[in-house]
């Protein structure tokens, strides 16, 4: 009877470890299966922002429009980044918990054997105790009780050292595997972390190199153009001719009188600078066309220069354009094709 009490002890460990593996694994792998899940709905969002981010970015000037871009192609890289991290997530940490259910079902079988083969054996044992009380005189029924409570026994005995070495085993493979487990979980997450904190660097760094101050001044450029220009209404005026005079010779002269007077003035308020002023109509009428000519040549002579200049300028742009900061992932992918 104590064998059958320190076994019935045993089974009770063996059963006390089979039911926290299953309850704990159980509830880890589905806290680890619902954290990769909102993991791959997190990357979806950042996609989401990324294309926001390409569209927004077509709105702005040059060097916003630059830094928006950039930080656009390092989101989606680190979004492959998250994306591999949760392919491993689920591969080398969800798949093996997932497994445990199907090696706890096993074991849990095992065990219902066990239990079985121990409530036989004392089945058996109280036939025996029971034929010896009732007929004590009768060793043929003895002698069989006693065979079939050895037979019992045996069967028990053989089950205990077999689901000893099971359990055992089960024991060693789920400390192994969950300590395997969490060390590729833990790996996992630096790997992602530490590449994507390489990018945010980068990317950290580019935008902080964004010149705001440029794109503010193309964007009072563009506003405060509208100040510079003829106003519509004094065009429309200065269009229409001046009131019909008595005499039609005086009206000829008047009115030529009023458009040159007029066109000077507006030309005047265009070009401020007198030696840029184009000549009048009473000056070309007065006979100055000679000394038009030398001051036309210095006129085209200075437009060729600034021409020169705006090319020079223009050159410039591009150039600095093309020496713009790049994102971390097109400066990767330029090195992997120089790699291969």
């Amino acid at each position: 009877m104590n064998s059958l009490f320190s076994r019935d002890v045993q089974l009770k460990s063996m059963e006390q470890t089979v039911k926290h593996a299953e309850k704990y694994l159980g509830e880890i792998c589905s806290l680890l299966a619902s954290y990769t899940r909102k993991t791959a709905r997190l990357r979806d969002k950042a996609d989401l922002l990324v294309a926001q981010l390409y569209d927004f970015s077509s709105t702005e000037d040059p060097e916003f429009q630059v830094g928006l871009k950039n930080l656009a192609e390092d989101l989606a890289m680190i979004q492959d980044y998250r994306h591999a991290q949760v392919e491993r997530l689920e591969t080398r940490v969800v798949a093996p918990l997932k497994a445990y259910g199907d090696i706890i079902t096993n074991k849990r079988t095992d065990l219902k054997k066990f239990s079985a083969d121990l409530k036989k054996e004392l089945k058996e044992l109280q036939k025996l105790e029971n034929v010896r009380l009732r007929n004590p005189a009768d060793r043929q029924s003895i002698s069989q009780a006693e065979v079939n409570a050895q037979k019992a026994s045996n069967n028990a005995q053989r089950s205990v050292r077999q689901l000893e070495e099971t359990i055992t085993d089960f024991q060693r493979q789920k400390l192994e595997d969950v300590k395997t487990i969490f060390m590729d979980f833990i790996t996992v997450e630096m790997l992602f972390h530490a590449k994507a904190l390489e990018v945010y660097t980068h990317t950290y760094h580019n935008l902080e190199g964004v010149s705001t101050q440029k794109d503010l001044e193309l964007f009072n450029g563009r506003v405060k153009m509208s100040d510079t220009l003829p106003r519509p209404l004094d065009t429309q005026l200065s269009s229409y001719p001046s009131p019909p005079l008595t005499s039609p010779k005086g009206q000829s002269f008047r009115s030529t009188l009023a458009s040159a007077s007029g066109q000077s003035l507006r030309q005047h308020s265009q070009h401020p600078d007198p030696a840029r002023r184009p000549r009048s109509t009473l000056q070309r009428q007065r006979g100055m066309e000679e000394e038009d000519e030398p001051e036309e040549e210095e006129d085209e002579e200075e437009d060729g220069e600034e021409d020169e200049e705006n090319e020079m300028y223009e050159s410039d742009m591009e150039e600095g354009q093309n020496t713009k900061v790049q994102s971390y992932a097109a400066q990767y992918a330029q090195m992997r094709r120089w790699q291969k």
